[in-house]
Parts: C-alpha cells; structure tokens; sequence
C-alpha cells in the first residue's frame, strides 16, 4: 500500500503516476484492454457466515478509468467482469497491517464471466451511477457464476 511506508510514499507516487500516464497512452492509441478491480481485489469471506462477498467498489478508482477514457478521445468501453477464484488462493480472514499476505495456492476450478457494456454516461454529478450499476452487474455476474459452479454456499 502507497502508505505503508511513509519513506517510500513518493517512489510510489511517480511509479503510480507513470502506470496512468501508460494507460492513457494506451487507451489514446485504442485496441486496449484494462482489467481493474475497483475493490482493491480484497474480498474477504465472512467468518460468521462462510459467505464471501464482493468488497464495495471504490467510487475513486472507478471515477478515475471513467476520466482517462474520457481523456484518451477514443471510444472506451466498460464492461463488469465476475471472477470466482477465492478457493484458488484466499486470503486471512482479516486484514494484516503491513505489505504481503500469507497465500496457500490451492487446485480449484474458477470462474470468469463478462457483463454486457455499462454505458458512460452521465457526468461528475451522476458518476455514481456509474459505479452502482457497475457493481450491481459484476453482482449479478459473480451470483451466476457461483450457481453454476455448484458453490451456493458462497452467495452472500
């Protein structure tokens, strides 16, 4: 994390930087792909119920990929991914203070689905929106997903 370690903070910074600077270049050129995940990618099982919930998307992170498609001048297309994957390599069930997690990498079937475009529409007054709707599908998607892997257990 950018500030785990206030020393290293501004190494972090330019390297952030000079990522965003990269995709934008990519996305100006177009034929590009981008896969992100607005929760950070730390879903974490429920200890209380065994259920494992997609974390919230982060307004920021989305709200930022919205403004460098916008930047680029070229058509971008957003489109919410589901993935089932937790088995394949979960992480503790609580959050570790500090950089790297202990990961067991297991042999598991996962699963990957792909929603129909969300439209960008809208602007900084109706971006959430945006953010709902993404979430509600990758929802949905990942629902899907675990239904027709034969792991109910897991929908939240």
């Amino acid at each position: 994390h950018i500030d785990a370690d206030p020393e290293t903070k501004p190494a972090k910074s330019r390297q952030n930087m000079a990522a965003m600077s990269s995709m934008l270049a990519g996305l100006k050129k177009g034929g590009m792909a981008i896969w992100v995940a607005p929760s950070g990618g730390r879903d974490r099982r429920d200890v209380s119920t065994g259920k494992i919930p997609i974390a919230p998307f982060d307004q920021k992170t989305v709200d930022m990929f919205r403004l460098m498609g916008n930047k680029s001048k070229t058509p971008t297309h957003f489109y919410p991914m589901s993935m089932v994957s937790y088995d394949l390599c979960p992480p503790p069930d609580f959050v570790e203070a500090g950089v790297g997690e202990q990961r067991n990498v297991r042999f598991t079937p996962i699963g990957i689905c792909v929603g129909d475009e969300v439209p960008n529409v809208g602007g900084a007054e109706k971006r959430h929106l945006f953010t709902e709707r993404a979430e509600e599908e990758c929802a949905e998607g990942y629902v899907e997903l675990l239904k027709g892997m034969d792991m109910e257990r897991y929908i939240p």
